[in-house]
């Protein structure tokens, strides 16, 4: 199964990061539109939920960093 995210071009290496030491190495990053991205990762059906969890811990990373900005 696929599984895909969007994503702004500065958070790709992070999104990286997180995806190779979660195990989920079987992914292809395409580009979108000028600023964003997306990340194609291929899943089995039951650790979809992961994939969303890791999404919502990422977004909360960038969110906690640049929240004074």
């Amino acid at each position: 199964m696929k599984a895909g995210i969007a994503v702004d071009n500065y958070k790709i290496n992070k999104f990286k990061k997180e995806l190779n030491k979660n195990g989920f190495t079987d992914y292809e990053v395409f580009p979108f539109t000028k600023d964003t991205s997306t990340i194609k990762v291929e899943v089995e059906k039951e650790n979809l939920a992961e994939i969303k969890k890791l999404c919502i811990e990422i977004e909360l990373h960038f969110k906690r960093s640049n929240w004074y900005l």
